[in-house]
């Protein structure tokens, strides 16, 4: 492949996203879930090909410089895309300060966060959630369980500093600086259904089970 996506929308405001990648994989052998394989891909090229239909730049979100020379040679496929690294000041802080990271090294005013272990992130989904944030803090998934998906979602910078006031507060669930902003947009996954019926977008390796599930649904397509 050339390196180069082509997106599915026409150039509007600039766009980023930030791939979380900083988990040590613990439930699945501390292997980094981003670089697992499956029909010739790792997860983490299938979701740079589809997050590059929809966004301008990508942010991976990792530990250290170590990891960041595990995912590098996976960036290589890419050589037109623009990826930069971006790394946790605070440790073992969790999501929540991958996404602080990722924020304040994005150039663009609102950026799609996602989990790095997400195969199929449906860039049409993306765009929506772009569309629904904008001019407005956030847009966030909601289940009809009133659950919510905020590890594929779109953020506004203004999340920075409600992370930080956050930190102080020793919060480390991602929703809690969410919940503190003023105009947050909740998407029912009910029309998100309607760009992806099976709601593939949100699916996500945890275990080598899922992994095999996985495995065998994309050989019986």
């Amino acid at each position: 492949m050339s390196g180069k996506t082509e997106p599915d929308r026409e150039q509007t405001e600039f766009r980023s996203a930030v791939v979380l990648a900083g988990g040590r994989g613990r439930r699945i052998g501390m292997v980094e879930k981003s670089l697992l394989k499956f029909e010739e891909k790792t997860i983490l090229e299938r979701l740079l090909e589809s997050l590059f239909r929809a966004v301008d730049e990508v942010i991976l979100s990792v530990r250290d410089k170590t990891q960041e020379e595990k995912f590098r040679p996976a960036l290589e496929k890419f050589p037109a895309c623009e990826i930069r690294f971006c790394f946790d000041t605070l440790k073992d802080a969790g999501p929540l300060e991958g996404i602080r990271a990722g924020l304040l090294e994005s150039r663009a005013e609102y950026s799609f966060v996602c989990a790095g272990d997400m195969p199929f992130v449906n860039s049409r989904v993306v765009d929506l959630l772009f569309e629904k944030a904008s001019g407005h803090d956030a847009a966030l998934p909601k289940w009809e369980n009133k659950k919510f998906e905020s590890l594929h979602a779109v953020y506004s910078k203004k999340l920075i500093p409600e992370i930080e006031k956050a930190f102080e507060r020793e919060k480390r669930s991602v929703l809690a600086p969410v919940f503190e902003m003023k105009d947050v947009v909740f998407v029912e996954v009910s029309e998100i259904r309607e760009i992806d019926p099976e709601l593939r977008t949100f699916v996500n390796i945890n275990t080598v089970e899922d992994m095999r599930i996985i495995i065998g649904s994309m050989s019986k397509k």
